[in-house]
């Protein structure tokens, strides 16, 4: 109870909450509905798919486990910056309306 770090309210010690079932799952569909394959494909493609919030997590908590709000990218095509991520809101959002949900 001394301790700096103690904390009376468990949950609030829950700090990355992308480790819940919930995400997991909405992972899970994001790539089934995606084949778990990049949607910008292209011969640049590289590394193991990411799954990625078109909308970001911090900022749009309402949309954090819509599978329209999440598209399937390789290591290369991920977004590094956030001015990046901007750029490409319409280019996903257009890929993204394109394929149906599968399961």
């Amino acid at each position: 109870e001394k301790s700096v770090r103690w904390n009376p309210d468990r949950e609030a010690m829950k700090k990355n909450k992308r480790n819940d079932p919930e995400y997991k799952h909405w992972v899970i569909k994001v790539k089934i509905r995606d084949e778990n394959s990049c949607r910008l494909k292209g011969q640049e493609c590289s590394g193991y798919n990411i799954v990625h919030h078109i909308f970001s997590w911090s900022s749009y908590p309402e949309l954090r486990y819509e599978v329209n709000n999440g598209i399937t990218l390789c290591q290369f095509h991920h977004p590094r910056k956030r001015d990046e991520e901007q750029r490409l809101i319409p280019v996903l959002k257009r890929l993204v309306g394109s394929r149906e949900l599968i399961c």
